[in-house]
Formats: structure tokens, C-alpha cells, sequence
């Protein structure tokens, strides 16, 4: 399998708006991370599973889509995602603003990060208000701390969001997935949440803080039916592999719809 098709050079249009973009997500959360910090302080207490950490994380991250004229995340069976059920959520990972792309969902969940971000000014301390959970790669006690942490989000009702693949992917094609997340469901007998997306490399490549856009995209993100641990008599291995297999048609085939349309310039008719 190839490399990630490249998009054209950036013009100093767009190069200018990502500098732009960046100050702005910097200042944006600054300010945003300021405002929380007594209302936190004030809810948390009553706040046992940190909704209102997430959701205000969600808000900030929503309102970064809304100021870009580039792109607007559109969303697609959302409502596969139910709300009193936790779920151990996978999804591919194919650019650095997959993260931003994810709140698109507007869900309750808890991400799985590396842990040196959460050492980041302003954004490493909303993720831990958030209750978001850290993992040191390489590290078996900080796999095993990561695990025992995600197995009592769960337990709260809070849906684990990880990228199985552990590092962004080169080609279209999505890299082999590691066995944590499958693990954990199958551990704690919580159905795995495969979420798909398209756009997100040709809007932001891997390894780059220059965007790439001349006309504005609709980068896709649709979530999959649910599949439980039980289906494959809880054996991770299994599990992995055919989320991996699911995940992999159905990337294929939103590309050929995106294709089919017109590609990612023109905006899909959705329902749910």
C-alpha cells in the first residue's frame, strides 16, 4: 500500500491562516482554561464522573471548527453512540487534528493520551480536570496504571476513547492495531465503538502544522455499529482483528461515496 496521497503546496494564504489558527487555539484555550478553573473547582465535588470537565473540553474544541472557514466536521450516526452506555470507543487516526475532530461528536467519553501532553501548560491541565488518562508508551506500569484507571471510568459509565493504532498513519490504509483497548473490553464486558474518519490527513497531513486547504472540506466521521466482547468469546486477539477488518471496509467504502459525490469539496445529504 502507498503513502497518503499529498496535497498540492500550501499558498501563503494558507500558510498565513495556520499561523493564524495556531496563535488562536493557544489564546483561545488560555482563556478558555482561565474561566473553568472556578467553576471546577466549585462543580467537581458533585461531578463524580466529570461530565462538565468534557463537555466545557468538547465546547472549546467545537467552537475551534466553527472559526475555520476551511472545513466544516460533518457527523454520521451519532445516535449508534448511546448515552447510558459506556463503550470502549476505537477509531483510525490519520492526522494531528483527529483529537479536535473527535468532540465533533458532542459524547460524554474519556480520552486515553500520551502522558507527556499532560505536562503541556493549559492543555495537560484540562485534560486531567477532565479526567482524561495518561499512558507512558513503552512502560509496563504505566500500561498497567492506564489499564486500572480505564477499567473505573468505566465502571462510572464513562465510554474510554483510544486510537488503537497508537501513532498516525502514513498510508490510507490503517495501521495494526495494538491490544490494549480490546483487553479492556473484554476485561470488563464493555461492547467496542469502531468510529471511522475521511478528510481529517487532507486537512491537516501527519507531521505538519501547515493546513493545506484552498477551498473549504467536509472532512467525514461516522460512527459503526457497537460490537460486543461476547461475539468472539472475549479473546482480544479476535476481537481486534475483526473490528480492525470492519473498520477497514468501511473506511473503503465512505471513501468511495466521498469519491462518488464529487469528493471531500462537496457536503454529503446525511440523516442521523
Amino acid at each position: 500500500m502507498g503513502a497518503q496521497p499529498q496535497p498540492p503546496a500550501p499558498s501563503r494564504r494558507v500558510k498565513l491562516f495556520s499561523v493564524w489558527f495556531w496563535f488562536y487555539l493557544v489564546a483561545s484555550l488560555t482563556v478558555f482554561w482561565f474561566a473553568v478553573v472556578i467553576p471546577w473547582l466549585l462543580i467537581t465535588p458533585f461531578d463524580r464522573r466529570r461530565r462538565f470537565s468534557h463537555w466545557y473540553a468538547y465546547t472549546w474544541a467545537n467552537h475551534l471548527h466553527a472559526v475555520s472557514p476551511f472545513w466544516t466536521i460533518v457527523v454520521e450516526q451519532a445516535h449508534r453512540m448511546r448515552d447510558d452506555q459506556a463503550y470502549v470507543l476505537v477509531c483510525n487516526h490519520q492526522s494531528s487534528g483527529d483529537i479536535l475532530t473527535m468532540f465533533s461528536l458532542r459524547k460524554q467519553f474519556r480520552w486515553v493520551a500520551k502522558r507527556g501532553l499532560f505536562a503541556l501548560p493549559f492543555l495537560g491541565w484540562m485534560m486531567a480536570m477532565a479526567g482524561y488518562v495518561g499512558i507512558k508508551r513503552g512502560d509496563k506500569r504505566s500500561r498497567e496504571r492506564m489499564m486500572a484507571k480505564c477499567r473505573r471510568q468505566l465502571e462510572r459509565g464513562n465510554t474510554i476513547a483510544m486510537f488503537p493504532e497508537g501513532t498516525r498513519s502514513t498510508t490510507p490504509q490503517m495501521r495494526p492495531f495494538k491490544r490494549g483497548a480490546f483487553v479492556l473490553a473484554c476485561e470488563s464486558n464493555t461492547p467496542v465503538l469502531p468510529v471511522i474518519m475521511v478528510g481529517t490527513h487532507e486537512t491537516l497531513p501527519r507531521a505538519s502544522w501547515v493546513f493545506t486547504l484552498e477551498r473549504k472540506i467536509y472532512p467525514v466521521l461516522r460512527v459503526l455499529e457497537p460490537i460486543e466482547p461476547a461475539e468472539f468469546q472475549h479473546d482480544p486477539e479476535r476481537l481486534a482483528d475483526a473490528v480492525y477488518e470492519r473498520m477497514s471496509e468501511e473506511i473503503a467504502r465512505l471513501r468511495g461515496e466521498i469519491e462518488a459525490r464529487g469528493g471531500l469539496e462537496v457536503r454529503p445529504q446525511i440523516g442521523g
